[in-house]
């Protein structure tokens, strides 16, 4: 069980948990999780460490778990594919690099009772149209933490990149985009050699992205599959080597080149 401080505990709040605020639940059990300090005060400087050394931030949380739900068709050479039946060595088309392979899949489901001890992890609905140019073409489902590319001349004037990735769950102020109270969900993920940008129902999403916070998001035995198939992923250097393909936008970052509902 993980050590668990707490300035102000919740009544009744379990050692294996990190509450900030009302709707936004953090589930933390498992062996990896050594010791969690919540600050009620300063949510910003609480943070979880694990068995390997790693710790996360309140801030980092935005990085776990970015995925594709079943029936998400991806752009494949051979045309649009459901994002279930990719496989290793299956080839996707890429805004970067062209055509690359498929290195390594995995899913995770979310129950009814998961998502309603981890509310922040339900997913997000992005409806047809509502990223623009009449994209995505139909309504796509992702996870919150799923990252879309948007290309903005206020993103260049801001940040001095005009392409920039956005976590799903930071543009529910958006027309068209909303958490979905659908009793379950399966949360799908596929990793090239790159982090990459890819044709998702037409419009452009990442790929899985492995990080120190992603790592410990996945179930225990797809994370030894992939550190058996890139055992530099294993060490913090390897995923340090691994880079975002775009920058990526914070919450508060996002407002500036989003318009609200």
């Amino acid at each position: 069980m993980a050590r668990f401080s707490s300035e102000q505990p919740d009544q009744g709040q379990r050692a294996d948990t990190v509450a900030y605020g009302r709707s936004d639940l953090l589930g933390l059990a498992g062996p990896d999780v050594r010791e969690i300090i919540y600050k009620p005060d300063d949510p910003d400087r609480s943070r979880v460490s694990y068995a390997c050394g790693t710790r996360m931030t309140y801030a980092q949380i935005a990085e776990v778990i970015p995925c594709f739900t079943p029936g998400t068709r991806i752009a494949t050479p051979k045309g649009e594919k459901p994002v279930e039946d990719l496989k290793i060595g299956d080839r996707v088309l890429t805004r970067d690099n062209g055509i690359r392979f498929i290195t390594w899949a995995g899913q995770k489901t979310m129950t009814m009772q998961d998502l309603q001890i981890s509310a922040n992890m339900r997913p997000v609905i992005i409806r047809k149209g509502a990223l623009g140019q009449d994209l995505p073409e139909r309504d796509m489902i992702v996870s919150p933490n799923h990252r879309v590319l948007v290309v903005s001349e206020m993103a260049k004037l801001y940040f001095d990149e005009s392409e920039v990735l956005i976590a799903a769950k930071h543009l529910t102020h958006m027309k068209g985009i909303e958490t979905s109270d659908q009793p379950e969900a399966t949360y799908i993920h596929f990793m090239c050699e790159t982090h990459e940008i890819v044709l998702s129902d037409g419009a452009w999403t990442e790929s899985f992205q492995p990080s120190d916070y992603t790592l410990q998001g996945i179930d225990a035995d797809q994370r030894e599959e992939l550190f058996l198939l890139f055992p530099e992923l294993a060490t913090k250097e390897g995923v340090r080597r691994y880079r975002a393909a775009r920058k990526t936008l914070q919450k508060n970052e996002t407002g500036l080149i989003t318009k609200k509902d």
